[in-house]
This record gives C-alpha cells, structure tokens and sequence, in this order.
C-alpha cells in the first residue's frame, strides 16, 4: 500500500540490521526524496507499530531522535530485502555448498578426472572466494557457478573457444563479461583446459618437412614456428627425424631450438596438453616415428605430464625417456616447492604405476622422502 517515494526509503531503511538508527542517519539514507517524504514515512511506521520513535524538545518544538525497529527481521522478510545478516548467512551457505560439492566431485569421480593442477586451481579459488567478503553475492554465486563449469568442462574432456566456454557455462556465447573472463584467467591456466582465445598451434624446432599433398613447408631454416593443430592433424607426409624432444619450459624450449643437435626435432609441450595437441602430434608421430625424450618439470605434475605426452609414443609401438628430469634436477634446483595434498595423492598414484620409468620412479621417491620437511624442488629451467 506504501507508494513508490516511501516504498524505495523504507527498503534502503531496512537494508541496515542495525537496532536503532538516528534520525541524521536515516534523513541522509532517504535522499534524494525530501525531508516531508521522509517525515511521513517515519509517522506511518510509528502508527503502524513497527517502531518506537524517542523525541527531544528542540527550540520548543517537538523533534524525533532516533527510532528503535520492533521487527526488523520480519519487515526485511516482507520486504524482500537482505540484511547484511542474512548476507552473510547465504554467503556462508553458497561457500559450504561449494566446499561438499568439492569433496563428493573428489569421491566419486574418475582418475582422469582428478587432475592434481585442477584440483589445486579450484581449491585456491574457493578458499579466496570464501575471503573476499566486499564481493556481491550475485557475483559470489556467478564464480561459484563458473567454477563448477570449468570442472563439467574439464570431466567431459571440452575443447573449444571462450564463446564455446561461455555457452558452456552460461548458457550464452557473450554471457560472460570481462570482469568473469578476468577472473577466470587468474585462477585457471585457461589454455591447458583448452579453453583457447585464440587458434590452438604447437611450437616445433629443427629440420622437419611437413606436407599437405602438393604443397610442404620446411621449418629447419627457422629459429621456431607454431603451427595450427587443425592443419597438423591433415598433414599427408613428414621427413622422420632421428629422435623427438619434447620440453614443457618454454623459455628452455626457445633456448635449446637455437642449438639443436642434427636429426634432433623439437616440441614445445604446453604444460598438461589437450586432447587436441595430443591427437595432432599422433597423426604427425604416425608419419614420422622416432624415439622421444620428455623434459618436464621435476615435480609430481611434471611426471605426470611426461607419463600422458609418453603414452601417445608407446600407443605407436615407439620408445620414449624422460630427459633431465631426475633425481639430479631435483637437488640441483635453488628453488622450494612445497608439496601440497593432490601432489601428494598424485605420487602415490604415480608409484603404484607399472610402467612408470625407473628414472621417473627414482624422482617421485626422491619427492616422497621430502615430504617429511614438506619442500620439492622443481627444475623449472633446463641447461
């Protein structure tokens, strides 16, 4: 029954959980109506029951002080308005849905599913979520949902653009905005989830030939190049190298393409590659078969990395090795890493491995016996 002035001051009234509020406060959240709108209202509030009003005596007219709510929780409940209590209640619901969300995601899925890097992404970004008290709750509930999205997108094995993503998630190519897409980029690696913004290439080195039919492209005069995964996967002939070396450290990658040894190609390995980049580089391997070295990080991720980018070696009836990821890597290193629980669930994983390389093997125990201090040194550079 309130009309539209007294309805919108009576809302911004009642947002505050605050018991008493003075009349100064009240005059100033009421602006812009005037001070008589005001006035009103508070009269209508005082007849109605929903306040105690104190008055003072003020150059011999009588002035109310401040009010005392009777209800406030029932008049914000009939209102429609969230108090910064209850704010706070369903921020607090929203974080620990999430939380048992987390925990039956890591109960029940799949191996596959548990990617340790995830698994470490998403927990960094809940528990920052859960801190960052000035973010609106329709904004908290956005992240939490796009959380959730990226790990449907990841499980379901997706690759696509960001307005593939986005569709995904939102249910709309431009649902996202730039604000959603910043925050995605500083809490995921976007790339390795193969949510690209651009065409997904791989980097090569050294002296390869490649053919589509009549036509063919020669990389050996070029320091290095990035080629379309797309056009990788339609690729008709390729010169064999002598031995293929895959790096994940892209400075090292860029660095050993300038020095390569003869019969020597190169591959920059993105970090965890997508399906994608591992199909393209089985259709070339399949044209061009030769033994592969893997240089990864000398961490648990890295390990795993070099088990998934071998597997497409040994799925050809080819040999691969891990190269200069060892134990002597590892202690080499001037850096400490601290082992956090997925890198922990992934080594055992990893050790209870059949085919895991004695090298490989060596390391992850290596990265066991540190645990009792905590600390793993990664090679984050190779010579």
């Amino acid at each position: 029954m309130l009309d539209p002035d007294h309805d919108a001051v009576l809302r911004r009234w009642a947002r505050s959980d605050g018991a008493r509020r003075s009349r100064s406060a009240l005059l100033k959240d009421a602006a812009p109506v005037s001070i008589e709108t005001a006035e009103a209202l508070c009269d209508l509030l005082l007849r109605q029951g929903w306040i105690v009003r104190n008055e003072r005596l003020v150059g011999g007219v009588w002035q109310w002080a401040f009010i005392s709510w009777r209800d406030l929780p029932r008049l914000q409940e009939l209102l429609g308005v969230s108090s910064p209590r209850l704010r706070v209640e369903e921020r607090q619901a929203l974080i620990e849905d999430a939380e048992a969300w987390m925990r039956s995601r890591a109960e029940t899925a799949d191996q596959a599913a548990l990617d340790p890097d995830l698994l470490h992404e998403m927990g960094r970004a809940l528990t920052l979520l859960g801190e960052e008290k000035a973010l609106r709750l329709e904004q908290l509930a956005i992240r939490l949902q796009l959380l959730r999205a990226v790990a449907a997108w990841h499980d379901q094995g997706r690759q696509g653009s960001r307005r593939d993503f986005a569709l995904h998630a939102r249910g709309a190519t431009k649902a996202l905005g730039d604000a959603d897409w910043r925050w995605l980029e500083a809490t995921f690696d976007l790339e390795r989830l193969r949510v690209t913004r651009f065409v997904a290439v791989a980097w090569l080195a050294g002296n390869l030939n490649l053919q589509w039919n009549d036509q063919q492209i020669q990389i050996g005069p070029l320091h290095c190049v990035g080629l379309p995964l797309a056009d990788l996967m339609r690729v008709s002939a390729a010169s064999s190298p002598e031995r293929w070396w895959l790096v994940e450290n892209r400075a090292s990658f860029e660095r050993q393409a300038r020095q390569l040894e003869a019969g020597v190609v190169l591959i920059w390995m993105p970090g965890r590659p997508s399906i994608l980049w591992l199909e393209a580089i089985a259709r070339v391997l399949e044209l061009a078969p030769a033994p592969a070295w893997i240089s990864a990080d000398a961490d648990p991720s890295g390990v795993d990395i070099a088990c998934t980018v071998g597997a497409v070696w040994q799925a050809q009836a080819l040999s691969w090795q891990p190269h200069r990821m060892g134990v002597a890597q590892l202690s080499e290193s001037s850096q400490d890493w601290p082992l956090n629980d997925h890198d922990r669930r992934l080594l055992e994983i990893l050790l209870a491995r059949d085919d895991l390389p004695k090298e490989l093997h060596e390391l992850c125990l290596a990265m066991q016996r540190k645990r009792a201090i905590n600390h793993v040194l990664p090679a984050r550079a190779l010579t």
